[in-house]
């Protein structure tokens, strides 16, 4: 997981590369709400989330997260592959996971996904801005939900 300083870099540094070789390129964004109302698991959630969102994540995916709102940046991916990261996501925060003590938590996420093809006339205000549209349109849809833009 990288700070929202590093994964700006990145992110401008992907985009560039692949304007300059084109390939798809893929940005998750993630609303998530732990589901308890213990003060202590509360505040461990968001550890919780992050440790276990980068354990389903490749090493080339470029990751960052504030405890609530996460970005997830999948370099060389097109809108098939970022269906199957976001129907993956659903599925293992889905189930309650065991934290300690024989405590579970659950975790409500809506998710945008937005898919470009690389060359050109790939725009990250673009990316940013149909991922946006695509979480707004998960909300809509309800918690535990993926909406998904492409242009492939």
């Amino acid at each position: 997981m990288y700070g929202d300083d590093v994964f700006w870099v990145l992110f401008d540094y992907e985009v560039t590369r692949s304007q300059r070789y084109p390939n798809a390129l893929t940005l998750i964004q993630i609303e998530m709400s732990p589901g308890s109302s213990d003060p202590e698991i509360i505040h461990a959630a968001a550890s919780i989330f992050s440790s276990t969102l980068s354990s389903y994540l490749r090493a080339a995916d470029i990751c960052t997260g504030d405890g609530q709102n996460y970005r997830i940046l999948l370099p060389t991916t097109d809108e098939n592959g970022g269906r199957v990261v976001c129907d993956r996501l659903l599925s293992v925060f889905g189930n309650r996971l065991e934290i300690n003590d024989g405590n579970t938590l659950a975790f409500s996420l809506n998710i945008g996904m937005a898919a470009l093809p690389g060359g050109a006339i790939l725009s990250k205000e673009e990316l940013l801005d149909q991922v946006e549209k695509a979480l707004h349109q998960s909300k809509l849809n309800g918690s535990n939900t993926y909406a998904a833009y492409s242009d492939l």
